[in-house]
């Protein structure tokens, strides 16, 4: 079966495959018709990712107005970080005193912020990737006949 991208033009193919990878990394990949790959990169991106905002609870792990430069890093996860932005903002805001007992602070609060941001840093590569695939689609290997033994027997 051939890939969405295959009938696209290579000067179309690489900015959807890009634009593809940064909403939801590896569904670039998918699109140029890389299954292993792309199925492997939402994968680990996406189990990392959460798991990360699991570690630190939805409100405090992605926060742009406390943690601007670590936000720089988590918005290049794309859907992920907007996703998670958005649960964010539907989640009211604890009273005051009580925030301690839902929002995570300390180690937990730092590990959950470091594993979005690399998501997204590592999400730069998977886009440099699915950019140069897509620019240069890889054909698929035919092997050549294996060669033939000479007969024994002299005639």
């Amino acid at each position: 079966m051939k890939s969405p991208a295959a009938t696209l033009p290579p000067s179309i193919r690489g900015p959807v495959a890009g634009f593809l990878s940064w909403l939801l990394p590896g569904a670039g990949h998918l699109f140029i018709g890389e299954r292993v790959r792309g199925i492997i990169l939402i994968v680990v991106i996406t189990l990392t990712f959460w798991t990360g905002v699991a570690i630190g609870g939805v409100k405090n792990t992605v926060n742009p107005e406390q943690r601007w430069l670590w936000f720089l890093g988590q918005i290049c996860a794309g859907g992920h970080t907007l996703a998670t932005l958005a649960i964010s903002h539907n989640i009211p805001s604890p009273p005051p005193g009580l925030e301690t007992t839902r929002i995570a602070y300390g180690r937990e609060e730092e590990i959950s912020v470091v594993y979005t941001a690399i998501c997204g840093m590592l999400n730069i590569l998977i886009i440099f990737d699915v950019l140069v695939r897509a620019e240069h689609p890889t054909v698929p290997a035919t092997s050549p006949a294996p060669p033939r033994a000479p007969k024994a027997g002299g005639s």
